[in-house]
């Protein structure tokens, strides 16, 4: 995906010239955007999309150097796919690659990240390992209603579905919650965004942090766009305009702005 919208150039200058060059045009209609309630990532003010967090400043720098409107809202990211399938979104924040998506969306990276697992108060605290998980078949799995993780935890959440462990949410608030009030023993979620959702009250033994992945699987979260919106060139004019927000350093002074300096340099793609 990287080398298909960002091709590498002979000369440093050219790289340069290209991304500054890139000037999507605005579509007569604002752009109708899904933004997905995630801690860090944003924070909606009453269920409105005049929140705050990574992807509303990314999303209003876009407009800001685009010069185009964009007509924003937050939603359940269930309801986001029933919605862009149907051509009724242009636009979608924080979304994982799978073949099925690259079917009918553009998609830009702008996010690394990596799942780490959360162990609630109804594990033992005997329970550490994803084999001792395994083996205890009564402990249920939560997870976010629509959402992909990576090639490591889907096919392993796909068979403990199949044996009726696995509980579904909305989103990652009503997640943690399952997780602290004991509905599910484990979810995945990212570093500094699961934070975002445990009340100060919660004991804070009551939740542990383990990494199944001893691979270190990375993922990229992407900037979706429609393809029913938008022709490949002028997706393409978009991901440059992404990779531009990156190249001069904006994107890191984003992150920066929610979480610490080495975890912001580690979120780049």
């Amino acid at each position: 995906m990287l080398n298909r919208y960002f091709p590498a150039c002979l000369l440093p200058f050219c790289f340069a010239y290209n991304i500054a060059s890139a000037a999507p045009k605005c579509p007569s209609q604002p752009i109708k955007l899904d933004l997905l309630e995630l801690g860090i990532f944003f924070k909606s003010e009453r269920g409105k999309a005049a929140g705050n967090g990574i992807d509303r400043d990314l999303v209003d720098e876009l407009s800001k150097r685009s010069g185009c409107a964009f007509d924003a809202k937050v939603q359940p990211r269930a309801r986001t796919w029933i919605e862009i399938k149907a051509g009724r979104i242009d636009m979608m924040t924080a979304t994982l690659s799978t073949p099925e998506r690259e079917e009918f969306l553009w998609l830009f990276p702008y996010v690394r990240a990596h799942h780490i697992i959360l162990l609630g108060p109804s594990a033992p605290s005997t329970l550490h390992t994803l084999a001792q998980f395994q083996k205890a078949s009564s402990l249920k799995f939560g997870v976010i209603r629509g959402f992909a993780h990576s090639a490591f935890y889907d096919p392993l959440i796909a068979a403990w579905m199949q044996e009726d462990r696995v509980r579904v949410y909305p989103d990652e608030a009503h997640l943690i919650n399952a997780l602290i009030q004991g509905e599910v023993a484990a979810v995945t979620s990212y570093p500094g965004v699961f934070q975002f959702y445990i009340n100060a009250k919660v004991n804070p033994n009551s939740v542990r942090m383990v990494d199944w992945d001893k691979g270190n699987l990375q993922v990229l979260g992407n900037f979706g766009i429609s393809k029913a919106s938008f022709s490949e060139a002028e997706a393409h004019e978009w991901g440059m305009l992404i990779k531009a927000i990156q190249l001069d350093g904006t994107l890191l002074k984003i992150y920066r702005k929610y979480v610490g300096a080495r975890e912001a340099h580690n979120m780049l793609p």
